[in-house]
């Protein structure tokens, strides 16, 4: 739905401490038209120029906070809002070369907006919705988003 507004035009940069480029930096918006909790994120992933980037090498940081990615999944009290941006920050030892990139950002969110039950079968098109009248979560397919980005640094 906002898939050409997920990874913004600002931010794209190398992060710099003492004088030395340990990484880089990107803004993204959440691809739904609504805010969430960070915990409704079933997954965030995020390739540069055809290279996964290791969960384990990336922050987000929404609301002034930061967190892993494993963190983010636990942050049921942090609201990520509608159109507001958060920032991706990867750990890689001398950051990016000056240039252009290709950024690939895939965002999960489970949806929130479904009922507990389910006693009229009105969803009964969604596979693996209901198992025995009761909801179990619904999650989309990601919502992936490629975008080639210049790097001036």
């Amino acid at each position: 739905m906002q898939d050409p507004y997920v990874i913004m035009n600002t931010g794209f940069k190398n992060t710099v401490a003492g004088g030395t480029a340990r990484g880089y930096q990107l803004d993204i918006r959440i691809p739904y038209y609504r805010s969430v909790y960070l915990s409704a994120i079933h997954s965030l992933d995020l390739a540069m120029d055809g290279t996964p980037v290791p969960q384990q090498d990336i922050r987000i940081v929404v609301a002034g906070k930061t967190f892993t990615i494993a963190e983010m999944f636990e942050a049921d009290s942090v609201r990520w809002g509608f159109g507001d941006p958060a920032t991706l920050l990867v750990t890689k030892a001398g950051g990016l070369t000056p240039g252009i990139h290709t950024v690939k950002v895939g965002i999960v969110v489970r949806k929130s907006y479904l009922p507990a039950t389910d006693p009229e079968h009105l969803y009964a098109d969604f596979p693996g919705l209901w198992e025995n009248g009761k909801y179990h979560t619904y999650i989309e397919g990601p919502t992936v988003v490629t975008r080639k980005m210049t790097l001036v640094q």
